[in-house]
């Protein structure tokens, strides 16, 4: 079991270039994948992402690479003066129509890898991307071993908490029958009150309340409750991502509790379906950090 959060690391030094990529990510319904990298080596960001998706299947990762030419005797600047025309003019408009102060300098224009990309004279494309995704591989799998330590801690919280689950649901299903025994009981006594008993078919008021206390069983839904819970214990031992799993598991769960809770009218079954329903909230909200 994998954490969404997670975090890699890897730096490579080659003959002539440097390459470091880093690796963050939070959590995230479905799986988005950023990368920031310098504009030479945009052509292999298809490529980065397609290892990375291989790897990671939720959360929101995002990748930051660095690349540097270790000798830049032999370093080239390409410099893209259309999009570098395009900043100057969107610069001049706002300044314009809105009054916005430019604050465009050559300083801050050389950060943007987008319009100066260094680049050697014999640029090597298919071997610089050969040597990056070695990186990236290797700052995925410490990416990856860095949820699943966090993931062991979410697995242990875990089991606290359906461990009190289970302590719950049985104290529910041993003080149902006294529940019902003292439904019953307030059943009889109602239709004495309302009844002459001359008049009462014993017969037909019994299997009125029988009706009635069939409506009332809980039977059913702690059963159900049960078997979620120990679903959610054998989920929480597999690979691979189960966050969507435990997401389903506890919408069952919170079902059954609170359809629990609206047919009792115990105050002991109540109060525990009350803290039954908090640790069915903690669980939710911590497999908001499983993959």
């Amino acid at each position: 079991m994998n954490s969404m959060t997670g975090y890699g690391l890897c730096e490579k030094r080659c003959d002539d270039f440097y390459i470091k990529v880093e690796m963050k990510s939070v959590n995230n319904r479905f799986l988005d994948i950023n990368s920031r990298m310098p504009g030479a080596l945009s052509y292999a960001e298809e490529s980065v992402k397609s290892l990375v998706k291989s790897k990671v299947k939720r959360g929101k990762v995002d990748i930051f690479i660095n690349f540097e030419y270790l000798d830049s005797s032999e370093v080239e600047i390409d410099i893209d003066y259309e999009l570098l025309n395009k900043y100057i003019i969107i610069s001049k408009e706002l300044e314009e129509k809105f009054g916005v102060k430019s604050d465009l300098s050559f300083s801050k224009l050389m950060e943007d890898s987008n319009i100066f990309k260094p680049q050697k004279k014999e640029f090597d494309g298919d071997y610089i991307q050969e040597e990056l995704l070695k990186v990236v591989d290797l700052a995925s799998n410490d990416f990856v071993k860095s949820r699943s330590i966090e993931g062991e801690k979410i697995k242990d919280d875990f089991k606290i908490k359906l461990e009190e689950v289970k302590k719950l649901t049985d104290f529910i299903e041993k003080r149902a029958p006294l529940s019902l025994d003292e439904n019953e009981k307030r059943l009889r006594t109602r239709v004495s009150e309302y009844l002459d008993s001359r008049e009462i078919d014993e017969d037909r008021i019994l299997t009125e309340i029988a009706i009635m206390l069939d409506k009332l069983s809980i039977d059913e839904e702690i059963t159900r409750l049960k078997i979620h819970t120990q679903n959610f214990s054998d989920i929480i031992d597999q690979e691979g991502p189960i966050g969507r799993k435990l997401d389903f598991l506890i919408q069952e769960m919170n079902r059954e509790s609170n359809t629990i809770g609206s047919k009792s009218n115990d105050i002991e079954i109540t109060s525990a379906v009350v803290m039954l329903k908090s640790e069915i909230e903690k669980l939710r909200e911590q497999a908001q950090n499983v993959e």
